[in-house]
């Protein structure tokens, strides 16, 4: 289920920047000048979650990027107490180191609390071209998704039977078990900073185009992807049969071929510098 979807020339490279672990995937035979991607796992989660995206982005002539965020997997590791002191603004430095790595205006697409990190960096940075939230947490603005603060003196990792109740409507027990073991704990102060409304982000501050995908079967209580398309005056395309986890589900491919079709009508497609680009 989680293999990458790639054509035959497509390579996937690594390193380290500071912090972060960034993947990079590219077809290295086309040259048309497609809009660098860069997409921000959830929580839990890191670069392997858009393993079949960058894939899939790569053989269609995206430079494609994933990163983990700092204490998750390659990335730099913390010690608990540092982890547990990780907020939502650090992540967003994780994003806007990334973005100065690539050095060229991205579209950027976060899943998750990678969602709303991916909202902080837009605000405030000019090289987001576009941004594409995956059943994502929403903004302050819409108000907290929950009404009671995990205890911040230890990483979070909730039990596998609520993982998977929350991440998936359907899926098969070898796989989830594989999923389930690359997960890591989760900083407390970004969960507590995500679900309690301390996230703010004026409905303004986004220049950048932002679409919205909205999935089926979500379960894992974030704001409803109606209200922050509405938030942010947002396109909206509801993706039929995907649960939270998409990015590692067949039916997340359905999500990434509407991303595509977005960025192609809107001309989002060929970077800023291409021949031809309007």
């Amino acid at each position: 289920m989680i293999d990458p979807v790639a054509a035959p020339d497509v390579t996937t490279h690594f390193k380290r920047i500071g912090d972060v672990f960034l993947a990079e995937a590219r077809r290295e035979t086309m040259t048309i000048g497609r809009t660098p991607l860069l997409m921000v796992h959830g929580a839990f989660h890191g670069w392997w979650a858009y393993k079949r995206w960058l894939g899939l982005f790569a053989a269609l002539g995206f430079p494609s990027y994933a990163l983990s965020l700092r204490g998750h997997e390659g990335a730099a590791p913390l010690e608990t107490a540092q982890f547990c002191a990780t907020g939502m603004s650090d992540y967003a430095d994780d994003v806007q180191s990334a973005l100065e790595a690539i050095g060229a205006p991205v579209v950027l697409i976060g899943h998750s609390l990678g969602g709303l990190v991916a909202q902080m960096v837009a605000a405030r940075a000019s090289a987001v071209r576009a941004l594409v939230l995956v059943g994502s947490a929403g903004p302050a603005g819409l108000g907290a998704t929950r009404d009671y603060v995990w205890p911040e003196d230890t990483p979070l990792l909730l039990p596998p039977e609520r993982m998977r109740r929350s991440m998936f409507h359907e899926i098969d027990d070898g796989d989830f078990a594989a999923v389930y073991g690359r997960l890591v704990p989760e900083s407390p102060r970004a969960l507590n900073e995500a679900g309690l409304a301390g996230v703010d982000i004026g409905r303004d501050q986004i220049k950048a185009p932002v679409l919205v995908i909205g999935t089926q079967y979500d379960g894992i209580g974030l704001h409803k992807s109606d209200a922050i398309a509405s938030y942010y005056g947002a396109d909206l395309v509801d993706v039929p049969g995907t649960s939270h986890d998409c990015l590692l589900e067949d039916a997340g491919l359905d999500a990434a071929h509407e991303i595509l079709r977005w960025l192609l009508a809107r001309g989002l497609d060929r970077s800023q510098d291409a021949p031809n680009n309007k």
